[in-house]
């Protein structure tokens, strides 16, 4: 980001060389790429954790965590190195010196799709699947125990409580980065060019949402906010905060599924 500022006070002109620049260039998009893949990989993650809560913890290993961390970062890096190896990045005149990623249609093609297009689907697909399984879930628990109106509101607001948080998770994601990316694939067509304050507004706001992610994640997922207490030493209690797959191994076949889905919803969407 001091880089990007640097740009901002300059009027979008680059002082400090091109070695600095594509090695800021490098650094930036693979940064903003491992950002956008982590949010993917953490829908993923939800979806399988709600949907098969009898093996999720099970299947929850240190291995398997970093194997996807080291899936995201390897992936972030074959999108970041090719102008660095081989396309070479913009680095305007020596009387108008700037400094911008490099501006191939191909590159900006495969870049933007691998870094924002793809991953946008996928956490739709997941979301939408969650949300579907949450609402199987809680139409099953009010066919199974039917009673009071009170129980029938409690129902609804579970189910619009969770996607009212699923809306804000992609709404955000997609407002801060969607501008951005819409920016990276028309400007190596030509044609009229956008004003400056139109990039940087696009780019600062892809910033933002490192800055939102943190705060929506921790104000709506349970398991996000004991990992937060956790890593801040806030909880030291020595409770075990294990996952809710252990609290119903028990539970067998579609009603144990059934009600380990439940479980997970409720302890993730409160």
């Amino acid at each position: 980001m001091p880089p990007a500022m640097h740009l901002e006070l300059t009027g979008h002109r680059w002082y400090l060389g091109e070695t600095a620049c594509d090695a800021w260039v490098s650094v930036d998009v693979a940064s903003c790429t491992a950002s956008i893949l982590n949010l993917c990989m953490i829908s993923v993650d939800r979806y399988l954790a709600i949907t098969r809560p009898l093996t999720y913890g099970v299947r929850r290993t240190a291995r398997r965590a970093w194997a996807c961390i080291g899936a995201v970062w390897l992936l972030s890096g074959l999108i970041s190195v090719p102008p660095l190896l081989v396309l070479g990045n913009e680095h305007g005149t020596p009387d108008m010196p700037t400094c911008l990623v490099c501006q191939h249609l191909a590159y900006q093609l495969y870049a933007t799709l691998g870094a924002f297009y793809i991953p946008l689907v996928v956490m739709l697909s997941m979301y939408w699947q969650i949300h579907r399984a949450a609402k199987k879930v809680v139409e099953a628990e009010h066919r199974a125990r039917p009673g009071p109106r009170t129980r029938s509101l409690r129902v609804a607001v579970r189910e619009r409580k969770a996607s009212i948080t699923l809306g804000i998770i992609l709404t955000a994601f997609t407002a801060c980065w969607l501008p951005f990316f819409a920016i990276a694939l028309v400007r190596p067509l030509g044609g009229k060019p956008l004003p400056e304050w139109a990039h940087s507004f696009a780019l600062w706001l892809g910033y933002a949402n490192s800055a939102l992610n943190p705060v929506i994640y921790v104000t709506f997922h349970h398991d996000f906010r004991r990992a937060f207490r956790d890593l801040l030493c806030l909880r030291c209690d020595g409770r075990d905060g294990g996952s809710s797959a252990v609290e119903i191994g028990s539970t067998n076949g579609e009603g144990g599924k059934l009600l380990g889905m439940k479980n997970k919803i409720d302890r993730t969407w409160t």
